[in-house]
């Protein structure tokens, strides 16, 4: 009898320490994680810097003469902070394409595909964006996200904030909905 008394604290301090091993190794897995973005709404800054890197055509127009500059193809890389001063804290990167896809002279409208790169410190990850820009105006979708981001939709509007040499600021207001 006692050694079915023994056997049996055995097995049941091998159960309690494998749950608890289980338990601890899942919580450590999961620390890599950063926490996911429960807000509604982001605000970022994106700053072009005249005359550096990151900002660069990488096709010419089909033919300007029938077609504006469709065709014309960029790609760029430009700084994300967290106010509209250029030397405010980075909190990461742009990175994308656009292409030139209007027809008609003095007019702009570019399919742009870009993502971000972003930490503030809490929340990190992606989001990736794609839509049309304009004179008027540009409001892109999410098209999807990593990280803190990861699983969220909505969509991003782009407005010039200032412009003030070398820099050309624009606000983007990211709005998630549930």
């Amino acid at each position: 009898m006692e050694r079915v008394l023994f056997v049996h604290n055995i097995f049941v301090l091998v159960v309690v320490f494998s749950l608890s091993a289980a338990l601890l190794l899942k919580s450590a897995e999961g620390s890599d994680e950063p926490p996911l973005f429960k807000k509604n709404h982001l605000k970022y800054y994106v700053q072009l810097e005249s005359g550096k890197p990151g900002n660069a055509r990488s096709a010419e127009p089909i033919n300007t003469t029938f077609s504006n500059n469709f065709g014309q193809s960029a790609i760029f890389a430009f700084n994300v902070t967290k106010s509209k001063s250029p030397t405010s804290k980075v909190l990461g990167f742009v990175r994308g394409y656009t292409v030139e896809t209007s027809y008609a002279a003095n007019t702009l409208s570019l399919l742009e595909v870009e993502f971000l790169e972003y930490d503030d410190g809490r929340y990190s990850g992606t989001l990736q964006y794609q839509g049309v820009v304009t004179m008027e105006g540009s409001q892109l979708a999410i098209a999807g996200g990593t990280g803190s981001f990861r699983g969220l939709q909505g969509y991003v509007v782009v407005s010039l904030e200032s412009k003030v040499e070398p820099f050309t600021t624009y606000r983007h207001d990211v709005t998630l909905l549930e």
